[in-house]
């Protein structure tokens, strides 16, 4: 499918329940966001088509978007990325999507969520930042929110934020600072621990109350802690997924490139399936 926005044609991959999961209401939405460099398609093979049979058993729609150049400008300065440097307006495409999908599909506007890794994963942080009114929930991947925008993001809002990061990822940081692709410096980011901070004081949540470790289900020298936050505003819920050992990678998904350049990818959890089950109880 396209879109024409701000000059450009944009074009999303669009995938519709099995009509035998689609009750009479109008159903979620949940946009997937590739990385930089990737593609929508190639998104869909790195996440091995899970989100696609969670939208068969539970009834929501899925997008796959395009980046233009396979990027997505979501405020970083980054003077590598055409994204960036020609300022693409992805926030007010998402927005324009978001309305005409609404428009033409059974689509609930109230229950509109976002998720990606990496670049992807930092442009659904800065949707749940911008577009507070059209998201119900973000779930970044191997990221962090861009230096660049935390103005932005310190508004109140009742924006739900699944979080799932790795402690050894070699091109995010986990504790925050430059981005770094091959070497070369993408921007910055402010890590894990003040991403959630600053989501959790936005949302008036209270201190963490529910800690588990997951079971350590394979051999890949990974182990994952989840951590949620309660009394958060507005129904909304903040959860950190801390993949102890974890790389730049998708958990539960197809690893992209080899472990020495993105370190581990874990199996101790299916991303997909861990954010649909929050998303998927909300209101």
């Amino acid at each position: 499918m396209t879109l024409t926005h701000g000059g450009l044609e944009r074009s999303y991959l669009l995938y519709r329940p099995a009509a035998a999961s689609v009750d009479s209401k109008p159903s979620a939405l949940l946009f997937v966001l590739h990385g930089g460099g990737g593609t929508a398609a190639g998104m869909l093979r790195l996440t091995r088509g899970r989100f696609n049979e969670l939208a068969d058993r539970h009834g929501f729609h899925v997008v796959y978007p395009q980046g233009f150049a396979k990027a997505w400008n979501e405020g970083r300065t980054d003077l590598i990325s055409d994204a960036h440097r020609r300022g693409v307006d992805d926030v007010g495409f998402f927005a324009a999507l978001i309305t005409e999908l609404v428009a033409k599909h059974p689509i609930d506007a109230k229950r509109v969520f976002a998720t990606g890794i990496s670049n992807g994963g930092m442009m659904s942080l800065r949707l749940g930042c911008s577009l507070p009114g059209q998201l119900r929930g973000v779930a970044p991947v191997a990221a962090s929110i861009p230096a660049d925008i935390v103005a932005l993001c310190q508004q109140p809002s009742g924006v739900s934020l699944v979080m799932i990061n790795g402690t050894e990822d070699p091109l995010v940081p986990d504790g925050g600072g430059a981005v770094k692709v091959f070497g070369r410096e993408r921007g910055q980011v402010i890590g894990t621990a003040r991403s959630i901070d600053l989501w959790r004081l936005k949302n008036h949540c209270a201190a963490p109350t529910q800690e588990q470790e997951l079971p350590d289900s394979t051999d890949d020298g990974t182990r994952v802690t989840r951590v949620e936050y309660a009394g958060c505003q507005a129904g909304s819920r903040v959860v950190l997924y801390r993949v102890q050992g974890g790389g730049h990678a998708w958990p539960g998904g197809t690893p992209y490139l080899g472990e020495r350049l993105i370190g581990r990818t874990s199996r101790d959890l299916v991303a997909a399936d861990a954010l649909w089950d929050i998303f998927g109880a909300l209101n």
